[in-house]
């Protein structure tokens, strides 16, 4: 059968909406547009990540969170010098500015994200687990803690109930969708840091679920299959040229969006992919205006995980998975590297609107027209959901074949 493929970007900070206490950034100090750096930084990364991800499919379907894993990282990035740091500042788009630039910007953001009034929930956070008595610098953890908003704390790691507090963590700030990030904590780990998003929202335009019923959906390389259609006429701002038709599907008071790409039928998501580009995207998303549109989507759940390693080689940091790897920023002597980058997600796409979280995990150790459009979303889409006002990409998808998770 063919895969269902979604690929979904979503990045997680340290901060919550609809938090009664203001949060806490200690001796940060930023100005309220600082976060505009990252907005391009983390949709070139996004870009960049997904055509490495579909390049190399190993599940029928893929969902991630670029800011979720691009927010892990600038994290780790603190910590790195040398090589390791010049490697990863290019990875993650941040090469024209110093690491006090990122680390403003990431408050920032974490500090506007907090005082905006979402009708969704939106709900950012990050943790910083170190190993017990390990030489950690005192500057690194600080950044972290105040800039990041990271919960730090120092742990056993030869007490297994130590990896049992973290997967509690983990479930607490994923509203239970993902259960169990870490398994054993072997003896010569010394750090996880870790990002996690939760996302709810409610459509603008909700979809009757009377309206619901079962059609085809052509499934790339496999036999077509039954599945639970949503559909609806409304205003929508709505784009498409000789390749595409896109649809921006807004939730409650259009602060976030999900953007659905669907190749035209003689295309596919392999030409979609050809063209997509940071500048392309942007090129697109300009073009948008508001029509009538009918549309037609599946309803769909998911969940996702994989090993980033080696997809970050890849794109140009292997020096940080090496024993060589520079986070002398990090720990006094040096001497530690990145083991694992390990990323979960999961998403639920119905009538009544989008549930979505995703949990990354970085693990150190030592080294020794007036016109009503018809858009019916029956074969392979892409699509992503943004913040609009900052225009930044949380969470980016590619769907082959729409699945149901099993409760």
């Amino acid at each position: 059968m063919k895969s269902f493929y979604l690929i979904m970007f979503l990045i997680l900070f340290l901060t919550g909406c609809g938090v009664t206490s203001p949060p806490n950034f200690g001796s940060a100090e930023f100005k309220e547009d600082d976060y505009k750096i990252i907005t391009e930084a983390n949709n070139r990364f996004a870009f960049d990540l997904l055509s490495e991800l579909v390049k190399n499919k190993e599940e029928l379907n893929t969902f991630f969170s670029p800011f979720s894993i691009h927010s892990a990282l600038a994290m780790t990035y603190n910590g790195a010098a040398g090589e390791t740091e010049k490697e990863m500042a290019e990875v993650l788009h941040v090469n024209s500015y110093e690491q006090a630039d990122i680390n403003r910007a990431y408050a920032s953001f974490l500090s506007r994200t907090f005082k905006r009034d979402y009708d969704a929930t939106l709900n950012i956070t990050n943790s910083l687990w170190l190993k017990e008595g390990y030489p950690f610098l005192e500057d690194f953890v600080t950044k972290t803690e105040d800039y990041y908003l990271a919960k730090v704390s120092e742990m056993d790691f030869s007490d297994p109930k130590t990896a049992d507090a973290i997967n509690k963590w983990i479930k607490q700030k994923t509203n239970g969708k993902i259960e169990e990030m870490i398994e054993n904590i072997e003896a010569n780990t010394v750090a996880y840091l870790i990002n996690a998003i939760y996302f709810y929202g409610e459509w603008e335009y909700s979809f009757d679920e009377k309206q619901t019923y079962e059609d085809t959906f052509y499934v790339k390389g496999s036999k077509p299959k039954q599945q639970a259609f949503m559909r609806q006429t409304n205003q929508f701002n709505y784009y498409e040229n000789e390749l595409i038709q896109a649809i921006d599907l807004p939730y409650k008071d259009n602060e976030l969006s999900m953007i659905v790409l669907l190749p035209k039928e003689r295309a596919s998501l392999d030409d979609l992919y050809q063209d997509l580009t940071y500048e392309q995207w942007g090129n697109w998303v300009s073009q948008f205006n508001k029509q009538e549109v009918s549309i037609t989507l599946p309803k769909f759940q998911m969940d996702y995980s994989t090993n980033l390693n080696n997809p970050l080689i890849s794109l140009g940091m292997p020096s940080a998975f090496a024993g060589n790897a520079d986070f002398s920023q990090m720990v006094e002597h040096g001497g530690v590297s990145i083991d694992e980058v390990l990323h979960k997600s999961y998403i639920d796409v119905n009538e009544k609107g989008t549930e979505a979280t995703a949990v990354t995990s970085v693990e150190i150790k030592e080294t020794a027209s007036p016109v009503m459009k018809v858009m019916k979303v029956n074969r392979p889409f892409f699509f992503v959901i943004l913040d609009n006002e900052s225009g930044i990409l949380l969470f980016m998808g590619e769907v082959n074949s729409p699945e149901s998770l099993e409760k």
